[in-house]
Protein backbone atom coordinates (compact mmCIF):
# COMPACT_ATOMS: atom_id res chain seq x y z
CA UNK A 1 0.00 0.00 0.00
CA UNK A 2 2.56 2.07 0.00
CA UNK A 3 2.28 3.13 -3.80
CA UNK A 4 -1.15 4.15 -3.93
CA UNK A 5 -0.24 6.36 -7.47
CA UNK A 6 -0.45 9.75 -5.19
CA UNK A 7 1.73 12.41 -4.74
CA UNK A 8 2.45 13.35 -1.35
CA UNK A 9 2.36 17.39 -1.59
CA UNK A 10 2.78 17.96 2.55
CA UNK A 11 2.66 16.91 5.85
CA UNK A 12 1.62 18.74 8.88
CA UNK A 13 1.60 18.03 12.36
CA UNK A 14 -1.72 20.10 13.26
CA UNK A 15 -4.54 22.45 11.75
CA UNK A 16 -2.37 25.57 12.00
CA UNK A 17 0.47 23.99 10.26
CA UNK A 18 -1.43 22.58 7.44
CA UNK A 19 -3.03 25.89 6.64
CA UNK A 20 0.68 27.39 6.89
CA UNK A 21 1.73 24.68 4.52
CA UNK A 22 -1.21 25.02 1.82
CA UNK A 23 -0.38 28.48 1.61
CA UNK A 24 3.80 28.34 0.85
CA UNK A 25 2.49 25.58 -2.08
CA UNK A 26 2.48 27.00 -5.58
CA UNK A 27 -0.55 27.37 -7.25
CA UNK A 28 0.41 24.18 -9.41
CA UNK A 29 1.04 21.78 -6.39
CA UNK A 30 -2.20 22.72 -4.69
CA UNK A 31 -3.55 19.66 -3.01
CA UNK A 32 -6.47 17.33 -5.07
CA UNK A 33 -7.39 15.90 -1.84
CA UNK A 34 -6.82 16.35 1.53
CA UNK A 35 -6.88 14.36 4.73
CA UNK A 36 -7.28 15.62 8.65
CA UNK A 37 -8.31 14.91 12.02
CA UNK A 38 -10.98 16.34 13.66
CA UNK A 39 -9.59 17.11 17.57
CA UNK A 40 -5.89 19.03 16.50
CA UNK A 41 -3.79 20.99 18.84
CA UNK A 42 -3.16 25.09 17.76
CA UNK A 43 -5.91 24.16 15.27
CA UNK A 44 -8.94 22.15 15.48
CA UNK A 45 -10.28 20.21 12.23
CA UNK A 46 -13.41 22.54 11.82
CA UNK A 47 -11.24 25.51 11.70
CA UNK A 48 -8.77 24.23 9.23
CA UNK A 49 -11.60 22.88 7.04
CA UNK A 50 -12.69 26.42 6.84
CA UNK A 51 -9.55 27.93 6.15
CA UNK A 52 -8.48 25.27 3.70
CA UNK A 53 -12.12 25.90 2.02
CA UNK A 54 -10.75 29.15 1.11
CA UNK A 55 -7.53 28.57 0.36
CA UNK A 56 -8.16 25.15 -2.43
CA UNK A 57 -12.14 25.20 -2.61
CA UNK A 58 -11.91 22.33 -5.13
CA UNK A 59 -10.09 20.14 -2.76
CA UNK A 60 -11.46 17.10 -2.11
CA UNK A 61 -11.34 16.47 2.28
CA UNK A 62 -11.61 13.28 3.84
CA UNK A 63 -11.60 13.83 7.72
CA UNK A 64 -10.20 10.94 9.75
CA UNK A 65 -11.32 10.99 13.27
CA UNK A 66 -12.01 8.55 16.19
CA UNK A 67 -14.93 10.66 17.04
CA UNK A 68 -17.85 9.38 14.87
CA UNK A 69 -20.39 10.88 17.32
CA UNK A 70 -23.26 12.48 14.89
CA UNK A 71 -22.76 15.74 16.01
CA UNK A 72 -19.04 15.82 14.54
CA UNK A 73 -20.47 13.98 11.29
CA UNK A 74 -22.70 16.48 10.97
CA UNK A 75 -20.12 19.28 11.38
CA UNK A 76 -17.71 17.61 9.40
CA UNK A 77 -20.78 17.79 6.58
CA UNK A 78 -21.92 21.44 7.27
CA UNK A 79 -17.98 22.58 7.22
CA UNK A 80 -17.59 21.03 3.59
CA UNK A 81 -15.91 17.58 4.43
CA UNK A 82 -15.73 14.93 1.06
CA UNK A 83 -15.79 12.15 2.90
CA UNK A 84 -15.50 10.61 6.41
CA UNK A 85 -13.25 8.06 7.89
CA UNK A 86 -13.39 6.35 11.29
CA UNK A 87 -10.35 5.44 13.31
CA UNK A 88 -9.12 2.93 13.38
CA UNK A 89 -9.13 1.97 9.70
CA UNK A 90 -6.99 -0.02 7.38
CA UNK A 91 -5.31 1.82 4.27
CA UNK A 92 -7.46 0.76 1.69
CA UNK A 93 -9.99 2.50 3.54
CA UNK A 94 -8.79 6.09 2.37
CA UNK A 95 -8.27 4.76 -0.98
CA UNK A 96 -11.81 3.10 -1.19
CA UNK A 97 -13.17 6.83 -0.40
CA UNK A 98 -11.12 8.34 -2.35
CA UNK A 99 -12.18 6.31 -5.24
CA UNK A 100 -15.35 7.41 -5.00
CA UNK A 101 -14.70 10.77 -5.93
CA UNK A 102 -13.91 9.56 -9.43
Amino acid sequence: MRDAGYTVVGTALNGKLAVESIKSLSASALPDIITLDFHMPQMDGMSTIKRIRTLVPGARIILISSDSTMGVVMKAKNAGVDAFVVKPFEPQTVLDAIAKFG
